[in-house]
């Protein structure tokens, strides 16, 4: 009860991503930069004691155009300890911008957190290199076996992780995207993290021979593939 009659804590950690795909960008690290006209922007509730009997707790955000009045509001449940708003299509165009965040709780807020700007940037993007160093782990218990050093060998059965190391050059928005070739099957394409992406389990059959390479991706820049990788399932 005590709670519900007091200010929420004010939030932690704010962050935006271009898309669900890009790691977050902390305000407090960088300035972020968005590859897409709809970043999502996030922060954390902070530690689960701070906000303790409050179902109802929300992030409330205002984004603006740096130096110029507020165009977008939007008030979001927090969920899992964090509240996300993906500014909908139709208010950004490339240009600099900031946001702020706090939390909101019936009729009580917390103090706003500082202002965080961020640059929307679509157009005329730097190609990133080509992703090296390509490897998979067989599973999430398994270390990573390096192609430079043989085919790897993964579990049919289980759901392996495929990776590759971006290049020098590349920034937070820089995904990878990995095309994973299957004779007499489809083949799967999946993108993300270029530290990690996993595969759905049984996606393989025992004794099978197969390959991948990956490419990376920032924004609408694209890489040249690497090389293929030649694999084997067991």
């Amino acid at each position: 009860m005590a709670a519900a009659t007091t200010r929420p804590h004010t939030p932690v950690g704010p962050s935006l991503r271009s898309d669900a795909l890009t790691a977050p960008q902390f305000c407090d690290e960088i300035t972020p930069v968005s590859r897409t006209l709809t970043p999502i922007l996030a922060v954390s509730s902070g530690a689960p004691a701070w906000n303790t009997g409050r179902p109802n707790l929300a992030a409330g955000y205002e984004v603006a155009p740096a130096g110029l009045p507020v165009i977008a509001r939007a008030t979001v449940r927090f969920d899992t300890g964090f509240g996300r708003y993906q500014i909908p299509a139709g208010v950004l165009t490339d240009g600099e911008y900031r946001f702020r965040v706090r939390a909101v709780d019936g009729a009580k807020a917390s103090d706003w957190l500082p202002w965080c700007a961020f640059t929307v940037a679509t157009r005329d993007v730097t190609v990133p290199e080509t992703p090296t160093d390509l490897r998979v782990s067989a599973s999430f218990y398994e270390t990573f076996q390096s192609c430079a050093a043989g085919a790897p060998v993964i579990d049919a059965i289980g759901s392996p992780t495929f990776a590759a190391s971006p290049g020098p050059s590349a920034t937070a928005n820089v995904t990878a995207r990995f095309e994973i070739a299957r004779p007499g099957l489809a083949t799967i394409v999946v993108s993300g993290n270029p530290y990690g992406v996993n595969v759905p389990p049984a996606s393989f059959t025992a004794g099978g021979a197969y390959r991948f390479r990956a490419r990376a991706e920032d924004g609408t820049a694209v890489s040249a593939w690497s090389p293929w990788c030649a694999f084997t399932a067991r």
